[in-house]
């Protein structure tokens, strides 16, 4: 009974779309191939100048699955036109797509099979991802997120990034968490796995489950150099930033446990202090961060 009911329900899957037309086809298609059909797929369009809603409204009129969110807020870059979307969705589960990538055609039945085993109400699945350039015979990497996401636990987030928003679904508890977002949030999908990880359950598919484009207008890429990597820091300011909001906000409810490894992270990356401290600090604690990153912390500080 508990099965029929899971495989029963609607799944909200996201779009954000922003002159897409060069690969929205494939992707449009690989959603409407999925093994599991009960779903809707809610597109917002941020005022593409090219052929994108066009496409979208050919794939409205043969699909009613396909449903276009208007609005006269205009072009309010990804962070928000996901925002909106979420504010629309009513279903249980939500799902968020890009608008360049490929479906596996089984991903939403392999989601489904792991909320079976999910007892807390409140979640968020992820996945891996296969790495391709332009076209999907062209393999770049056959796994693209880090072994680091196996690992739970606060102390791998602060320097890690390993959700890849293409690939997540959240349940309606989350969704009713994060709304509205801060300003702060600079990323969607960074913000979820902090909310996530601090909140709720996040759970890891190890299993590519998307094919991952690679191309010059990616949002975020996946190539780094080490010339690259030397020269940021070993932080991201807007991620500070927003942890700092998340803190500010929901310190009450979080474990003592927690609490101090927050505050630990902050001591890390208070360049205002002294740099040899902040990195024996690092040394003490129990936050992880990759040697390329600690490489950064010791050369730009």
């Amino acid at each position: 009974w508990v099965n029929w009911m899971i495989e029963n329900k609607k799944i909200d899957i996201l779009m954000a779309t922003y002159n897409g037309e060069k690969y929205l086809v494939e992707q449009l298609d690989s959603i409407i191939n999925q093994t599991y059909r009960n779903w809707n797929l809610l597109i917002r369009d941020d005022n593409s100048t090219d052929k994108t809603l066009e496409i979208i409204q050919n794939y409205h009129k043969k699909d009613k699955r396909i449903k276009i969110l208007k609005d006269n807020k205009g072009n309010l870059g990804i962070v928000r036109n996901f925002e909106e979307l979420l504010k629309s969705s009513e279903s249980e589960f939500i799902m968020f797509s890009d608008q360049d990538d490929i479906w596996v055609e089984n991903k939403l039945d392999m989601y489904l099979k792991m909320i079976e085993k999910i007892k807390n109400k409140g979640f968020m699945i992820h996945s891996d991802a296969i790495l391709f350039d332009k076209n999907k015979s062209n393999i770049l990497k056959d796994t693209f997120i880090s072994k680091k996401a196996i690992n739970k636990g606060l102390e791998n987030v602060f320097f890690n990034y390993f959700v890849q928003g293409a690939t997540i679904l959240i349940s309606k508890e989350i969704k009713n968490f994060i709304l509205p977002f801060p300003k702060e949030v600079y990323l969607h999908d960074r913000y979820i796995h902090l909310i996530s990880e601090l909140f709720f359950e996040r759970i890891f598919v190890k299993k590519a489950l998307i094919y991952y484009r690679q191309h010059g207008d990616n949002q975020i890429g996946a190539k780094n150099t080490v010339r690259e990597l030397l020269s940021k820091r070993y932080f991201d300011e807007r991620d500070r930033q927003l942890i700092k909001v998340i803190y500010n906000k929901y310190g009450s409810l979080l474990t003592e446990d927690k609490r101090k490894l927050i505050e630990e992270y902050f001591k890390i990356t208070d360049i205002e202090k002294n740099r040899f401290n902040r990195f024996l600090n690092l040394k003490k604690s129990k936050i992880s961060i990759p040697l390329k990153k600690q490489i950064s912390f010791i050369v730009k500080g």
